[in-house]
């Protein structure tokens, strides 16, 4: 029985791991669902870590949850029902990680700017910062489903990360095609 497990351990875990991926890569074009009705385009040529690709909706449903880096970069997004403004989503937010997080942890920080994606989709956003990283929290309000936006990512992160980055963000919009 101890030589079945160390066979187990020493050759099938490894070559099981070898064969399953940790992540897809997006594609140019890819659309990534997100329950409540909502859609965004991720960066071609990040690793979709968490999320689903419109067309791979598995029977369950597709999940309020989806991340996607570029291996310094992390954006992800959150759905929820919400029936208050953009602003007051953001402010849940700040509430929220301030009663949870030391001075040390990451925190919503400054005014929130308004943000308007390519469908015209009101939002606003606000710095995210903690001792080690930096980013953006934005956060959405689209037929009364809430979306929250989270990018972080080292302090010296700009140039195309944050085009890419740019461009997520202002993709985010309600996905119609009637199958949520």
């Amino acid at each position: 029985m101890v030589v079945a497990f160390a066979v187990l351990f020493a050759v099938v875990t490894p070559a099981v791991n070898g064969v399953m991926t940790h992540g897809e890569t997006a594609r140019l074009g890819d659309r990534i669902a997100l329950d409540g009705g909502v859609a965004f385009s991720p960066a071609a040529g990040w690793t979709i870590v968490d999320g689903t690709v419109v067309g791979d909706e598995p029977r369950s449903g597709i999940g309020k949850t989806a991340e996607v880096d570029n291996g310094a970069v992390a954006f992800s997004v959150r759905t929820a029902k919400w029936d208050g403004t953009p602003v007051s989503l953001l402010d849940q937010v700040r509430q929220t990680t301030d009663a949870l997080t030391d001075e040390a942890g990451p925190h919503v920080v400054g005014d929130p700017l308004p943000v308007t994606t390519t469908n015209g989709e009101q939002g606003v956003m606000s710095r995210y910062r903690s001792v080690s990283a930096d980013g953006a929290i934005a956060a959405f309000v689209i037929d009364g489903t809430g979306v929250e936006v989270v990018v972080t990512g080292p302090v010296e992160t700009t140039g195309l990360a944050a085009t890419e980055v740019a461009g997520m963000i202002t993709s985010i919009a309600a996905d119609n095609r009637g199958e949520q």
